[in-house]
C-alpha cells in the first residue's frame, strides 16, 4: 500500500511598495515664479490687447455710418425724394434728412391739416471718435432747425456739418469717402460708389496725425 502523503502549501503572502510620498503642493518659490511669468505674459499682450480693442471700436463706428448711409439710399427709394447723408464736422453726430419739406396738401391740392412725415434719422458715435473727410479743409454749415423735423433741432443745429451726400431715389449718389478716426489716428474709410450708392468700409489704418 502507498503511503499518501499531504504537502500544505505555505500562503504567500502579497507586498505592496509604496513610491516616495507624492508633494501635494507648490513651494513659496514656484508659486512666486508662476505669478511673475504670468505677469510678464500679461505685460507683453495688454499693449496688443489694447490696440485691437482700439481698432474694433473704429471699424464698428465706421460700419455703423455705412449703415446710415444704406438707410438714407433706401428712405430715397421708398419715398421717391432724394435724401441727405451729413456727419459733423470733426464731430461723431451723424444725420439723414429728406430733401424737401413736408406739404400740407391733400390729394385734390388744396391745403389740409393733416401731413405725412417723412423719415428722418441722426446717430450718435462714441464721443472719443471723430467724423472727417479726406480734405485738410472741409466746407461746414449750420442748419435750419426746422429740416430735423422731430429730431431735436435746437441742439443739432448748433452743430458744423458737412456738405450733403445726396442719395436719389433712382438708387444712385454722390460719390464720396468718410472717415472714422479716434485720438491716435487709428482710422477707417467709409467709401461711396455714385453709380451703385453702396458703400463699403475699409480695414482700420494708422493715419497720419
Amino acid at each position: 500500500m502507498v503511503p499518501i502523503t499531504f504537502r500544505r502549501d505555505e500562503p504567500r503572502s502579497s507586498v505592496f511598495r509604496c513610491s516616495g510620498g507624492s508633494r501635494a503642493g507648490f513651494s513659496l518659490l514656484e508659486l512666486l515664479m508662476v505669478t511673475a511669468i504670468l505677469a510678464m505674459i500679461s505685460a507683453l499682450a495688454a499693449p496688443q490687447l489694447m490696440s485691437m480693442m482700439r481698432e474694433s471700436a473704429v471699424f464698428e463706428a465706421a460700419d455703423r455710418v455705412r449703415e446710415a448711409m444704406g438707410d438714407a439710399r433706401r428712405y430715397a427709394i421708398d419715398t421717391g425724394i432724394d435724401y441727405e447723408f451729413r456727419y459733423e464736422i470733426n464731430g461723431s453726430s451723424i444725420v439723414v434728412l429728406p430733401t424737401e419739406s413736408e406739404l400740407n396738401l391733400d390729394e385734390s391740392g388744396t391745403a389740409s391739416t393733416t401731413t405725412e412725415r417723412y423719415i428722418r434719422l441722426s446717430l450718435e458715435l462714441p464721443e472719443s471718435l471723430r467724423l472727417h473727410g479726406t480734405s485738410a479743409e472741409e466746407t461746414s454749415e449750420r442748419l435750419d432747425p426746422a429740416v430735423f423735423g422731430d429730431l431735436p433741432g435746437g441742439q443739432l443745429a448748433q452743430k458744423n456739418w458737412s456738405s450733403p451726400i445726396v442719395f436719389r431715389f433712382d438708387g444712385t449718389s454722390s460719390g464720396a469717402e468718410v472717415r472714422v478716426s479716434d485720438a491716435t489716428g487709428l482710422t477707417s474709410s467709409v467709401t461711396l460708389r455714385s453709380l451703385t450708392g453702396s458703400a463699403r468700409v475699409s480695414l482700420v489704418f494708422q493715419e497720419e496725425l
